[in-house]
């Protein structure tokens, strides 16, 4: 075991060898009665539990928005007109020999959760069965239609199997599952299953980890993960049983492992964990790692905040490399705070134990860009004290990362348990789909999108599946919903996003509702060259013009003959010359392009330039048939100057060119002369 100190912070880490427990073929499941007995009854108020302190803050931050809610105005966020374009979507569900369809119900919570591969395969999970759907066949792809969690990873019908995290790996083409055993030391787990190939009817591989790791009466609580290029990280509370919340955390921990030999199969896989990871003296609580926008991260860094907090502007900034971890304590400027219940038609206003569980105000999703994080919480809008969500903003291009906030809001509805995935059709793109759940007196339970740009404006609220019925599962007190949101970006397809929310049934019993959601921006960014008219021969003036790039853009070009520069007008360009753009725009976005001015084919009458001219000359002229042609020079006083060619010319377009270096400066007259008839005739001005 190392411990280890730096900067007021402390860790501990400690090595495992994980044996692979077994391996799994979904295809051999047979069917089995799965009971569970669970307690689910809402705890009392004023009892000494975690949820019912929970329900004491809640309480707390209610009177503590009715006296302070003239004081605080949150930022209002910028609105934009384009909204998330939503897809056709289902529940799943099962099918009786004779074709009726039953819907696959889940648990409380239900805890949606999804991972969606390239090929179109999307693994939805729930508390605590796991339904697979092939996208392009639009078919089930079990069997059976869904597998319970048990069942997959091998377990015992005497444990429970919960709290599962989907993900899917586009670097392998592999899938994730991650999930928990059991609430007590001697029988909690964190269990792994990786799958063996893309197709998940092929054997999973079953990795299990200590939910008591350091063999200090622990169990494991709320799990999230993250991948890197080689690593599967696994973050998670531990949890003191049987005494109050004040004592009842225990720190959160990181496990890592080499996801690699998961894939493979290995015996054993090595492992490290770090624990007892604090700030100035106290655990940081819920630590949630940070996913690569496009799915994998380049590097580990998770964030947590004062989650239980009625009003706080802290988040941690915790970042694992080679080992080393470190933690920095930033400030947002917008604070976040616990959020109350949601209300739905049957919440008794009088009573704020009641509605529908919103927990606290801990990060629930995050994404990485290379100069950027976006997370998504839970939070309460202080200007109308109805639950919210707190969209996050840390940029990362200065040596001290600088966090800024939104609160996502609306007069009427209560909004919930978001999640955030990037919806951008180019890599230097930082917007995003932000998906959560929404309720009112007036609106069922439902699922809900709302889609951030790149020049950081939000659109309308977009309602992506309405709840059939209020939710009624818990008998008095609170309704669970939740706890988590499932969403991914198609990795191989632009501007697509995957999700997966919690929805109430019209018997009040609970499943989930996939849609495909699509970014409404379709624009990239471009690079247009426009000509003054009319061209001429040389001294062209072109007008760069920057279309849907962000501003300050930073550009330059070269142009064939030699010039540079780096204004947006380029003058004196010939016919024929090339020009070459790079350019880069205020999100990072770079853009090269190549353009050839080019030569104007003319129907008729003779085209001179440049004019004036004060060297070499061009003549593009049309001739109808083929034949033989001779140009003739006039001075301005009708002499003849020179015969400048005569030769056989095919029909069409021609050009001719000549130097005019021999003659002093004035006006002429050039003639052209088909069989020996003047044809077309054309002023030339020589300059000085």
């Amino acid at each position: 075991m190392i411990y280890s100190v730096f900067y007021g912070q402390t860790h501990n880490t400690q090595d495992f060898k994980i044996e692979r427990s077994r391996t799994i073929d979904p295809l051999s499941v047979e069917p089995a009665f799965h009971a569970e007995l669970k307690h689910v009854e809402a705890p009392s108020p004023d009892g000494d539990s975690y949820r019912s302190f929970l329900i004491r803050q809640k309480q707390a931050a209610l009177a503590h928005y009715k006296q302070n809610k003239a004081i605080v105005e949150p930022k209002i966020p910028q609105k934009s007109n384009l909204e998330p374009i939503v897809g056709s979507g289902f529940i799943p569900t099962r099918y009786s020999l004779n074709g009726l369809p039953f819907t696959i119900n889940a648990g409380i919570p239900s805890d949606n959760t999804l991972a969606v591969s390239d090929s179109g395969i999307v693994l939805l999970a729930m508390n605590s069965v796991l339904y697979g759907h092939d996208l392009h066949q639009d078919t089930a792809i079990f069997s059976n239609y869904r597998i319970f969690l048990r069942d997959l990873v091998g377990g015992v019908s005497s444990s429970f199997y919960y709290d599962p995290k989907l993900f899917y790996d586009p670097g392998t083409d592999r899938f994730i599952l991650a999930l928990l055993k059991d609430f007590s030391p001697s029988d909690s787990e964190v269990i792994i299953a990786f799958s063996s190939s893309n197709d998940p009817n092929d054997p999973w591989h079953i990795y299990e980890l200590p939910g008591n790791p350091l063999d200090n009466n622990r169990w494991t609580d709320f799990p999230a993960i993250a991948v890197t290029e080689d690593k599967l990280y696994f973050t998670a509370n531990l949890i003191i049983p049987d005494v109050s919340w004040q004592v009842g955390f225990d720190g959160s921990i990181i496990w890592e492992m080499d996801k690699h030999a998961g894939f493979a199969g290995a015996n054993d896989i090595d492992a490290t964990l770090y624990s007892d990871i604090t700030y100035n003296g106290s655990f940081i609580r819920n630590l949630h790692p940070v996913q690569g926008a496009d799915g994998i991260a380049d590097e580990l860094i998770l964030l947590s905040n004062r989650n239980f907090d009625i009003e706080n502007d802290t988040i941690f900034f915790v970042r694992l490399a080679d080992g080393d971890l470190s933690v920095q304590a930033l400030k947002t400027d917008l604070p976040y705070g616990v959020p109350p219940n949601a209300r739905q038609a049957d919440t008794d206003l009088s009573d704020p134990t009641e509605g529908l569980q919103t927990n606290d105000a801990r990060v629930l999703g995050a994404i990485k860009f290379d100069d950027q994080i976006q997370f998504v919480a839970n939070t309460m809008n202080p200007s109308t004290g109805f639950s919210a969500v707190y969209h996050g903003i840390i940029d990362l291009t200065s040596e001290d990362p600088i966090v800024s906030g939104v609160i996502i809001s609306d007069s009427i509805k209560d909004f919930a348990y978001p999640n955030i995935a990037w919806s951008g059709n180019e890599d230097c793109d930082r917007e995003t789909m932000i998906g959560f759940l929404y309720s009112s007196f007036t609106d069922f339970p439902g699922i809900a999108a709302i889609y951030y740009s790149n020049d950081g404006n939000y659109s309308t609220v977009t309602t992506v599946q309405e709840g059939l019925n209020i939710v009624n599962r818990l008998p008095g007190g609170y309704e669970r919903w939740g706890d988590y949101f499932g969403m991914q970006r198609q990795y191989n397809s632009s501007g697509t996003v995957h999700s997966f929310g919690y929805l109430p049934m019209s018997n009040s019993n609970n499943s989930g509702y996939y849609a495909p959601l699509y970014s409404p921006d379709t624009s990239t960014f471009h690079i247009s060259f426009d000509v003054q008219q009319p061209v001429s021969f040389c001294d062209n003036t072109i007008q760069l013009n920057f279309q849907n790039a962000t501003e300050p853009i930073e550009f330059s070009y070269s142009v064939s003959n030699g010039s540079t520069g780096n204004l947006s007008t380029i003058e004196e360009i010939c016919t024929g010359d090339s020009i070459w753009v790079t350019a880069v725009d205020a999100r990072g976005c770079e853009r090269e392009q190549l353009f050839v001015l080019p030569k104007v084919i003319l129907e008729e009458g003779l085209h001179v330039f440049p004019n004036p001219n004060y060297g070499a000359v061009v003549v593009q002229f049309h001739l109808e048939n083929d034949g033989v042609i001779r140009f003739d020079l006039y001075d301005n006083n009708g002499r003849l100057v020179h015969k400048i060619t005569e030769q056989n010319a095919q029909s069409g377009f021609n050009e001719l060119s000549f130097s005019l270096d021999p003659l002093s400066a004035g006006l002429y007259t050039l003639v052209l002369i088909e069989s020996n008839q003047k044809t077309q005739t054309f002023k030339i001005l020589k300059g000085q």
